[in-house]
């Protein structure tokens, strides 16, 4: 048997749940999110300089077109060398519903044989079930290289 006290405990949760649906994630800024952003960005750019995959920065299925071809492997992004340094020279994000879209404009640069290019990018990122931004999409373009 109940007593009236349980019950009414027991209906007033019911209530509850029915009346409270489940509220969305709360929306995060774009100052929230660019410095993870442009940390995996960079850690990107210098494991294509270095060769390296670096997949745990990548969604599995991630698409990247880099100077109009598909590319499953190092360098990822256009104009991009084996060794040498990239820099970010300018970027934009737009946040929308845990989707960041960010335009990228980047140089590298192998000091030793006096090469460089330069690219531009646009990469749209989004976080998993454990709220690290992988990237899913990224399209680059060589924009000019130069060098002896």
């Amino acid at each position: 048997m109940r007593t009236p006290l349980a019950a009414l405990g027991f209906g007033l949760a019911l209530s509850a749940c029915a009346s409270n649906p489940r509220q969305p994630a709360p929306a995060l800024s774009p100052s929230q999110v660019e410095e993870p952003v442009s940390a995996l960005m960079q850690a990107a750019f210098e494991a294509d300089a270095r060769g390296e995959r670096a997949d745990s920065l990548w969604a599995p299925d991630a698409t990247v077109i880099a100077d109009g071809a598909l590319r499953d492997e190092p360098p990822r992004f256009a104009g991009i060398g084996s060794g040498g340094a990239v820099a970010i020279t300018q970027s934009r994000l737009d946040l929308r519903q845990g989707v960041a879209w960010l335009y990228l404009e980047y140089r590298w640069s192998e000091l030793k044989a006096g090469a460089f290019s330069e690219g531009r990018a646009t990469v749209v990122l989004t976080t998993g079930g454990d709220d690290r931004w992988r990237i899913v999409h990224a399209h680059s373009s060589s924009v000019k290289s130069g060098g002896d």
